[in-house]
């Protein structure tokens, strides 16, 4: 059974000193709000009524649904978090604890009678989902509009709104924020849901909270009619800088997108200091400003207020756009681009909030977008990643690249009944869909397109070759191709190490004894902090289990994190063998092409799994930031590692030796 390490744990004072870098020391810290001791007797209290929701919860019929179960449980989670990590910023969190406690037992009642009154109820609704990251419940609230009668609606609108910073935010106080709250009935909320994304709280909508943002609007998905083609994103400070993030990452999900302030570089914005070039390098994977030609796929529009530090963000977008060649245009205080559907507002004489005339103009943008929704073929496509994680648009995705972190940008468009890509720089394997032309020219060659495969895929590849150019992979080669069969960087397992923890996962325990004391003492500190840091950065559980439990299932479904050497754990023992550019024996240990002293030097690395390669395999690594960075501005959480490093430690104190990236085919001939 897995084993969540308790939050509560004794951090070692040392497990993340290699973190304690100058790019960490040097970032302010938010000062940290004052608490609210609750009295012995409001502490039982709360104690009392919890226990009484668990054993409610625990009654509930196994027919439930997963759904139904999580609108209980994340009301029982949020009292349990709350009372653990003595979240009372005033008096009132004590009471409004109890309220979320009477809720969930409201719920369970209702559940054991067969009556679900709040999945059909008008006005914010505080519910929640069980994430596939860690199988905790994560909260939402979803406003249904007095006018919306759901049994008969059509297919609404969507407005996915993400929050900003909040140095007291917790799953207590969101859903009291939004359950049971009215909402005025009026003309631009009719026929309109509204969801409010907890997104684990205070990390910018990055890693598991960028999953938490998907898996909310899946769950509204499932109980709400929802239109797919008109979903408008939405978000101010923090959650701006989700918006720029995830509008121009994602630019083929949403109607319209809109950012307000927010950050939409890492360097300027937190005064990194020289960062080692191993983590320079990674930094486009969040600078929404290195992605700001895909605001030519998505209606965007950026706003700051004019006296607000923070209106850099869309500044620094309007002039990438700029230095693309695209001509903005400002009349006052309004900047629209010409030849891409960008609009840029600034609030006069406004600090850090939207004021009305600008949320004006804001709303009139998404509802004329909203009216046709997002066009699923566009004719044209001009696309830039550095990354396969976030290299679709539409019809076209970049499946793989020739190097990763370094600049793709595809331009395509369809030409009566023909695809034409002028442009495919640093992509090695292209994909469009075969609706989109009956034939393509790519580069100069061309090929037939809707005829492709046989008909019997939706999708057609074409594979760059060194010599020969572009090549089109027949039905046999694209379905393996789509398996991964040659164990590619792609999508979904392209490192680097932090994005192990965007999907499930279980962290492994060693049970053995340690080749090396030192490594032994300091691998295990690492576990142990990383479930601290997860609990309070990323507002879950960590998933553990020891060595010996884990099963044929866990290797299947989840990416496992395996702490320990070749000594103490038997997973590693396991495939030790079979990890890219990798020996580690009692009497060696060699990574990367150098070689280090076993006894004080522990690898840590990302690759995919050698007995599952549809998931990865992750050694001795939690996140590569910390609880100085979750402290800090959230952006700081970027990787402070790349696919792989080495540590040197004498069990309490370590220092990175190295660190860098496998190849693009996690260098399988680097051995």
């Amino acid at each position: 059974m897995t084993r969540p390490l308790a939050w509560r744990l004794v951090l070692p004072a040392l497990a993340w000193l290699w973190l304690a870098s100058p790019l960490a020391q040097a970032q302010p810290t938010f000062e940290k709000p004052k608490r609210y001791e609750p009295t012995a007797i409001e502490r039982a209290r709360i104690d009392e009524e919890t226990k009484a929701l668990a054993k409610a919860l625990a009654a509930l019929p196994k027919s439930t649904s997963r759904d139904l179960l999580a609108d209980v449980a994340v009301c029982h989670r949020a009292a349990v978090s709350v009372l653990g990590r003595g979240e009372f910023y005033d008096a009132k969190d004590v009471a409004a604890t109890l309220r979320v406690i009477e809720r969930g037992r409201e719920r369970a009642r209702g559940l054991a009678d067969g009556k679900t009154d709040w999945v059909a109820a008008h006005g914010s609704v505080g519910r929640g989902f069980f994430s596939k990251v860690d199988g905790t419940p994560q909260p939402y609230a979803v406003i249904v509009p007095e006018g919306l009668i759901l049994e008969r609606a059509k297919p609404a609108r969507l407005d996915v709104v993400l929050h900003g910073r909040d140095a007291t935010i917790s799953e207590v106080r969101f859903l009291n924020r939004h359950d049971g709250k009215a909402v005025p009935k009026n003309a631009s909320a009719e026929g309109k849901l509204t969801l409010h994304v907890f997104g684990r709280g205070n990390n910018a909508y990055r890693w598991a909270g960028e999953t938490d943002v998907f898996e909310a609007i899946e769950a509204v998905k499932r109980n709400y009619p929802v239109d797919d083609r008109r979903v408008v994103l939405r978000g101010f400070s923090m959650g701006g800088a989700g918006a720029w993030h995830l509008g121009l990452h994602h630019p083929s999900l949403w109607s319209s997108v809109e950012a307000g302030a927010g950050f939409t570089e890492t360097t300027t914005y937190a005064k990194l200091k020289n960062p080692p070039a191993y983590q320079q390098k990674a930094l486009p994977i969040y600078d929404s400003v290195a992605a700001a030609l895909n605001a030519f796929d998505v209606p965007i529009a950026g706003y700051g207020g004019e006296d607000d530090p923070q209106l850099t963000a869309s500044t620094h977008i309007v002039e990438a756009l700029q230095g693309l060649g695209f001509v903005m245009k400002t009349e006052g205080l309004i900047t629209r681009g010409e030849g891409i559907d960008f609009l840029r507002v600034v609030g006069a004489r406004t600090k850090h909030q939207i004021d009305p005339p600008s949320a004006q103009i804001l709303n009139a943008f998404h509802d004329a977008h909203a009216v046709q929704g997002v066009n699923l073929n566009p004719k044209r496509i001009r696309l830039v990643t550095y990354t396969v994680k976030y290299g679709k648009a539409a019809w076209l995705s970049v499946e793989l690249l020739r190097e990763h972190y370094r600049r793709a940008e595809v331009d395509a468009e369809i030409q009566g009944d023909r695809v034409v890509v002028s442009k495919a720089e640093n992509v090695a394997v292209l994909a469009v869909e075969r609706h989109a032309g009956e034939s393509i020219v790519i580069e100069g060659q061309t090929f037939d397109l809707e005829p492709a495969v046989k008909g019997l895929l939706p999708n057609v590849y074409f594979r760059r070759h060194d010599i020969g150019g572009w090549r089109q992979l027949d039905y046999n080669e694209s379905r393996a191709f789509e398996e991964n069969a040659d164990h590619d960087k792609k999508r979904g397992l392209q490192g680097p190490i932090d994005d192990a923890f965007c999907g499930p996962f279980l962290c492994v325990r060693a049970t053995g004894t340690a080749w090396s004391s030192a490594a032994g003492r300091w691998t295990s500190s690492r576990l142990e902090t990383f479930a601290a840091d997860w609990a309070t950065g990323m507002r879950g559980d960590l998933p553990v289990k020891n060595d010996d439990e884990v099963t044929a299932a866990d290797v299947a479904d989840r990416h496992l994190i395996l702490f320990g050497d070749p000594g103490s754990n038997r997973w590693i023992a396991r495939i030790v063998k079979h990890l890219p550019t990798l020996t580690w024996t009692r009497s060696e240990l060699k990574l990367g092409g150098t070689t280090y002293t076993p006894g004080d030097h522990v690898p840590v690395l990302i690759a995919p799994n050698p007995l599952n390669p549809r998931r990865y395999v992750v050694l001795n690594s939690g996140h590569t930031f910390g609880a100085a960075e979750f402290a800090g501005t959230n952006a700081l959480l970027f990787p402070h590692l790349g696919d792989f490093a080495v540590f040197q430690t004498d069990g309490r104190n370590a220092l990175v030796k190295a660190s860098g990236y496998f190849d693009e085919g996690w260098s399988r001939n680097g051995r």
